[in-house]
Protein backbone atom coordinates (compact mmCIF):
# COMPACT_ATOMS: atom_id res chain seq x y z
CA UNK A 1 0.00 0.00 0.00
CA UNK A 2 2.91 2.36 1.10
CA UNK A 3 4.39 2.19 -2.69
CA UNK A 4 0.78 2.77 -4.03
CA UNK A 5 0.61 5.90 -1.72
CA UNK A 6 4.05 7.25 -3.23
CA UNK A 7 3.93 6.06 -6.73
CA UNK A 8 0.34 8.09 -6.68
CA UNK A 9 2.26 11.07 -5.04
CA UNK A 10 4.80 10.92 -7.24
CA UNK A 11 2.72 10.93 -10.52
CA UNK A 12 0.62 14.06 -8.63
CA UNK A 13 4.32 16.03 -8.94
CA UNK A 14 4.42 15.70 -12.56
CA UNK A 15 0.43 16.51 -13.34
CA UNK A 16 1.43 19.55 -11.13
CA UNK A 17 4.38 20.57 -13.12
CA UNK A 18 2.55 19.82 -16.40
CA UNK A 19 -0.45 22.58 -15.14
CA UNK A 20 2.57 25.15 -14.77
CA UNK A 21 2.61 25.17 -18.46
CA UNK A 22 0.71 28.18 -19.49
CA UNK A 23 1.66 28.00 -23.37
CA UNK A 24 1.80 23.93 -24.44
CA UNK A 25 4.18 24.06 -26.83
CA UNK A 26 3.06 22.42 -30.83
CA UNK A 27 4.45 20.39 -33.22
CA UNK A 28 3.63 19.84 -36.88
CA UNK A 29 1.02 17.12 -37.36
CA UNK A 30 2.69 14.61 -39.67
CA UNK A 31 -0.64 12.68 -40.44
CA UNK A 32 -2.41 16.46 -40.96
CA UNK A 33 -5.89 15.86 -41.39
CA UNK A 34 -6.35 12.07 -41.00
CA UNK A 35 -6.26 10.77 -37.52
CA UNK A 36 -4.53 13.00 -35.08
CA UNK A 37 -6.56 15.77 -33.39
CA UNK A 38 -6.78 18.03 -30.39
CA UNK A 39 -9.76 19.44 -28.80
CA UNK A 40 -10.21 22.51 -31.23
CA UNK A 41 -10.61 19.11 -33.90
CA UNK A 42 -8.34 18.06 -36.65
CA UNK A 43 -5.37 20.21 -36.81
CA UNK A 44 -1.90 20.71 -38.38
CA UNK A 45 -0.37 21.46 -34.89
CA UNK A 46 -0.30 19.08 -31.85
CA UNK A 47 0.11 20.15 -28.05
CA UNK A 48 2.81 18.04 -27.30
CA UNK A 49 6.61 17.67 -25.65
CA UNK A 50 9.57 15.45 -27.09
CA UNK A 51 11.69 14.41 -24.75
CA UNK A 52 14.61 12.48 -24.59
CA UNK A 53 16.21 11.36 -28.24
CA UNK A 54 14.88 11.96 -31.94
CA UNK A 55 15.34 10.20 -34.89
CA UNK A 56 17.07 12.71 -37.48
CA UNK A 57 16.98 12.49 -41.21
CA UNK A 58 19.37 9.70 -42.27
CA UNK A 59 18.73 7.58 -39.07
CA UNK A 60 20.98 9.70 -36.62
CA UNK A 61 20.19 10.13 -33.06
CA UNK A 62 20.25 13.72 -31.93
CA UNK A 63 18.89 15.26 -28.75
CA UNK A 64 15.13 16.80 -28.47
CA UNK A 65 15.13 20.82 -28.63
CA UNK A 66 13.04 20.52 -25.14
CA UNK A 67 15.68 18.45 -23.71
CA UNK A 68 18.45 20.96 -25.11
CA UNK A 69 16.73 23.88 -23.86
CA UNK A 70 15.81 22.79 -20.50
CA UNK A 71 12.92 24.74 -20.71
CA UNK A 72 11.53 21.64 -18.66
CA UNK A 73 14.34 20.45 -16.50
CA UNK A 74 11.68 20.16 -13.31
CA UNK A 75 9.36 18.31 -15.25
CA UNK A 76 12.02 16.15 -17.22
CA UNK A 77 13.57 15.28 -13.96
CA UNK A 78 10.23 14.31 -12.25
CA UNK A 79 9.33 11.69 -15.50
CA UNK A 80 12.53 10.23 -15.72
CA UNK A 81 12.83 9.71 -11.76
CA UNK A 82 9.35 8.26 -12.06
CA UNK A 83 10.54 5.71 -14.65
CA UNK A 84 13.87 5.02 -12.97
CA UNK A 85 11.89 4.35 -9.49
CA UNK A 86 9.11 2.43 -10.64
CA UNK A 87 9.90 0.74 -14.06
CA UNK A 88 13.99 0.05 -13.69
CA UNK A 89 13.86 -2.50 -16.66
CA UNK A 90 12.08 -0.28 -19.30
CA UNK A 91 13.39 0.10 -22.48
CA UNK A 92 12.76 3.90 -24.15
CA UNK A 93 15.29 6.77 -25.47
CA UNK A 94 11.82 9.05 -25.54
CA UNK A 95 9.13 10.34 -23.61
CA UNK A 96 6.23 12.20 -25.27
CA UNK A 97 3.74 14.35 -23.50
CA UNK A 98 0.17 14.94 -25.10
CA UNK A 99 -2.42 17.79 -23.97
CA UNK A 100 -5.85 17.44 -25.10
CA UNK A 101 -4.26 15.40 -28.80
CA UNK A 102 -7.05 12.58 -29.52
CA UNK A 103 -5.62 9.93 -31.59
CA UNK A 104 -7.58 7.53 -33.72
CA UNK A 105 -6.77 3.94 -34.53
CA UNK A 106 -3.22 2.72 -35.30
CA UNK A 107 -0.31 0.86 -34.50
CA UNK A 108 3.27 2.70 -33.33
CA UNK A 109 4.97 0.90 -36.40
CA UNK A 110 8.19 3.09 -36.12
CA UNK A 111 8.81 2.08 -32.49
CA UNK A 112 11.74 -0.34 -32.50
CA UNK A 113 10.19 -2.05 -29.29
CA UNK A 114 6.98 -3.34 -28.74
CA UNK A 115 6.59 -2.13 -25.27
CA UNK A 116 5.70 1.40 -24.02
CA UNK A 117 4.12 2.47 -21.02
CA UNK A 118 1.17 5.30 -21.32
CA UNK A 119 -0.11 7.02 -18.23
CA UNK A 120 -2.94 9.37 -18.03
CA UNK A 121 -3.14 12.75 -15.91
CA UNK A 122 -5.21 15.80 -15.07
CA UNK A 123 -8.76 16.35 -14.72
CA UNK A 124 -10.72 15.21 -16.78
CA UNK A 125 -13.25 12.20 -17.85
CA UNK A 126 -13.47 9.51 -20.40
CA UNK A 127 -10.19 9.20 -22.22
CA UNK A 128 -9.27 5.62 -21.81
CA UNK A 129 -7.37 3.89 -23.71
CA UNK A 130 -8.79 1.01 -26.38
CA UNK A 131 -6.83 -2.25 -27.66
CA UNK A 132 -8.11 -4.15 -30.61
CA UNK A 133 -7.93 -6.58 -32.18
CA UNK A 134 -6.20 -6.90 -35.34
CA UNK A 135 -9.87 -6.72 -37.56
CA UNK A 136 -9.82 -3.71 -35.39
CA UNK A 137 -12.27 -4.70 -33.22
CA UNK A 138 -12.60 -2.99 -29.70
CA UNK A 139 -10.71 -5.99 -27.17
CA UNK A 140 -10.19 -4.24 -23.51
CA UNK A 141 -11.00 -0.57 -22.19
CA UNK A 142 -7.91 0.96 -20.04
CA UNK A 143 -8.82 3.48 -17.56
CA UNK A 144 -5.20 5.04 -17.78
CA UNK A 145 -5.60 8.36 -15.51
CA UNK A 146 -2.96 7.45 -12.57
CA UNK A 147 -2.60 3.81 -13.37
CA UNK A 148 0.19 3.16 -15.88
CA UNK A 149 -0.05 0.40 -18.23
CA UNK A 150 2.47 -1.50 -20.23
CA UNK A 151 1.19 -2.37 -23.57
CA UNK A 152 2.75 -3.54 -27.21
CA UNK A 153 1.80 -0.43 -29.03
CA UNK A 154 3.89 -1.38 -32.13
CA UNK A 155 2.08 -4.67 -32.90
CA UNK A 156 -1.57 -3.60 -30.98
CA UNK A 157 -3.86 -1.24 -32.80
CA UNK A 158 -5.02 0.96 -29.74
CA UNK A 159 -7.13 4.18 -29.81
CA UNK A 160 -8.36 6.82 -27.28
CA UNK A 161 -12.33 7.44 -26.13
CA UNK A 162 -13.29 11.35 -26.18
CA UNK A 163 -12.86 12.68 -22.87
CA UNK A 164 -14.31 16.19 -20.78
CA UNK A 165 -11.44 18.33 -19.14
CA UNK A 166 -7.78 18.88 -19.71
CA UNK A 167 -5.93 15.43 -20.20
CA UNK A 168 -2.36 14.94 -20.02
CA UNK A 169 -0.50 11.40 -21.71
CA UNK A 170 2.77 10.36 -21.16
CA UNK A 171 3.96 8.19 -23.27
CA UNK A 172 7.39 6.59 -23.63
CA UNK A 173 9.13 4.45 -26.21
CA UNK A 174 12.27 3.48 -28.19
CA UNK A 175 13.11 4.96 -31.85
Amino acid sequence: MKKFIRELNHLRWIEKELQKITSFPTVGNRIRFSKMFNSKGNVARLNCIHLGMKRMYGGKLSITNRSKDGRFRNLEYLIYDYLKIYYPSLPYNQVLINKNNWFDIHKDKNNKQDIALLLGLGNYTGGELNTHYEDKTLEKTHNIRYRPILFKNKTTYHSVNKWIGNRYSIITYLI
